[in-house]
């Protein structure tokens, strides 16, 4: 026996969720938009996390190592990364990649102020 059910988001997109779950007590709606926001969170993180944009945000597609075990630390910093920026998002009230755009914009303009390595001169 499955159970079908309509979920309608606040900006008018209407989503089927198709259910055979055998729990004792029967799923209702409020229990599957329940499930089915966290399931949107979690292909949110995917989304973000391998999403590349004129800027990289976390790194994650670039790697290069061969060794398993180096390619799960990448991975895991990688994580670290994309967490940092999700909470500094979140404090500051902008998006993911407004807040690594203003990191850096302000990491460039302390360099130009003062830069820490100083150009090559011949005299």
């Amino acid at each position: 026996m499955v159970q079908l059910f309509k979920i309608v988001a606040t900006n008018g997109d209407i989503e089927w969720v198709i259910t055979n779950s055998g729990r004792p007590d029967e799923p209702t709606t409020d229990l599957v938009q329940q499930e089915n926001e966290v399931r949107w969170q979690v292909e949110q993180f995917h989304r973000e996390l391998k999403m590349k944009r004129s800027v990289v945000l976390t790194g994650s597609e670039n790697c290069q190592c061969r060794k398993a075990r180096s390619q799960r630390n990448h991975i895991a910093c990688s994580y670290h990364a994309w967490l940092s920026l999700k909470v500094a998002a979140s404090r500051l009230g902008k998006s993911l990649y407004r807040t690594q755009s203003d990191l850096l914009s302000d990491y460039l303009r302390a360099e130009l102020r003062n830069p820490h390595i100083t150009a090559f001169n011949l005299a």
